[in-house]
């Protein structure tokens, strides 16, 4: 399965979309293309270069979602959550990531991880699910994923407790920056043995491929 990332796909919208397009693309929209439509809903839903209008963003990613356009419903389900004046409930938001991450979005994939983590209105919490997700938007290379997921084999809560595979995730989200796994993996190496550590490092290494 190839996958996307709405996040990355919105950075790079918002980034080099310009006032002068906006004509074009709501022409666009108005005829039915997907991409104008998903354009649309975004620039609504963030307030650029038009006035934040959760309701129109509503409109135009709807539009998008019936012409199959993953990353629209992971940007309408993350509204759906949200923005309570939508109206619309938890589990609508639940269908539209399990559509979007079954199709690949690997946000998607981390947004069920967090739901079933916690649970929402009208879903329980579900630690099967949630490291089923996690882990696949993780090994994807999602870095909010695998801080979750070295977080949760840290503390050993709501999964068994596995400081190695713990100390993996960990590092792999520092190698993609992610700030907060920094202050988890110093707590997690705090209380390791330095044996048990260097062990780690080692069988990480010898893990990961090698680059020529």
């Amino acid at each position: 399965m190839s996958t996307t990332s709405t996040t990355e796909l919105l950075q790079q919208l918002l980034g080099e979309f310009k006032k002068n397009q906006l004509k074009e693309t709501e022409a666009a929209a108005k005829n039915g293309d997907a991409n104008a439509c998903f354009t649309l809903g975004a620039l609504y839903a963030n307030g650029h270069i038009v006035k934040q209008n959760s309701t129109q963003a509503k409109k135009w990613l709807k539009k998008a979602v019936a012409k199959e356009f993953t990353a629209a419903r992971t940007l309408l389900a993350w509204l759906y959550l949200n923005d309570d004046s939508l109206g619309q409930s938890d589990t609508d938001a639940l269908q539209l990531f399990l559509d979007a991450a079954n199709a690949g979005d690997i946000d998607a994939q981390c947004s069920l991880g967090d739901i079933y983590q916690e649970g929402a209105a009208g879903i329980e919490p579900n630690p099967a699910a949630m490291v089923q997700w996690y882990s696949l938007a993780a090994n994807h290379n999602h870095p909010k994923a695998q801080y979750m997921l070295g977080k949760l084999l840290s503390e050993g809560n709501k999964v068994a407790q596995n400081d190695e595979a713990a100390f993996q995730w960990l590092t792999l989200a520092i190698m993609n920056q992610s700030e907060p796994a920094q202050k988890a993996l110093a707590m997690l190496t705090s209380r390791l043995t330095p044996e048990d550590l260097e062990q780690y490092k080692q069988r990480m290494t010898a893990s990961m491929p090698q680059t020529h």
